[in-house]
């Protein structure tokens, strides 16, 4: 028996050029217990105080009196990152607001980092890009240090033609030195990140 029209578990298809719009559905345990499913989809990019009034206005609607304790049934639209039951919802607005911003690239370094709230706010500074491939990003910054530039000009013109860069092991070394961290993305680029 249910008491909403909004189900958790709909179907909600995102189109590529669609904005993360991140939601939860809120419910009572209480009710659950009692074999009624009550709650509500609610906006979790709303501040942490607006979430808990929203959790609490589920609670005091509930038709069981002893209806105190909430969990997080559902979720939509947070990308590859997991909403577990019993976040807090300090923690899962974080997320949702990051993920609504700066959408899949936020959503792996969340998942990457279990949503943890210190490492949530170093997103920014560890963030270097989306990129096409690994190999994109290495080509891109030792040719905005000027490294084929020295090349050109320290091998003589006979020899240029058989000296290369391998980027790609470039990039692989990288990462496995630990100064990058790379993450596939779900439309097939990647995003890089400073972890050092």
């Amino acid at each position: 028996m249910t008491d909403n029209h909004n189900q958790p578990g709909e179907n909600h298809e995102r189109r590529p050029e669609q904005q993360y719009h991140p939601r939860i559905w809120i419910a009572s345990l209480a009710d659950y217990n009692a074999g009624i499913l009550h709650g509500r989809w609610v906006d979790a990019t709303q501040d942490p105080d607006d979430l808990e009034a929203a959790a609490r206005e589920i609670l005091t609607s509930s038709h069981e009196p002893s209806a105190e304790e909430y969990a997080i049934f559902d979720y939509d639209e947070f990308g590859s990152y997991r909403v577990q039951e019993y976040d807090r919802l300090e923690d899962v607005s974080l997320i949702a607001r990051g993920i609504a911003e700066h959408g899949d690239v936020f959503a792996v370094w969340a998942e990457l980092h279990d949503g943890d709230p210190a490492m949530m706010a170093s997103f920014e500074d560890a963030y270097l890009g989306t990129y096409d491939s690994a190999e994109q990003w290495a080509e891109q910054l030792l040719d905005d240090e000027g490294i084929p530039q020295l090349l050109d000009k320290a091998i003589p013109d006979d020899l240029r033609n058989y000296v290369s860069i391998d980027y790609e092991a470039w990039a692989r070394d990288a990462q496995i030195s630990g100064s990058i961290h790379i993450e596939d993305l779900p439309d097939g680029r990647v995003a890089v990140f400073d972890v050092t």
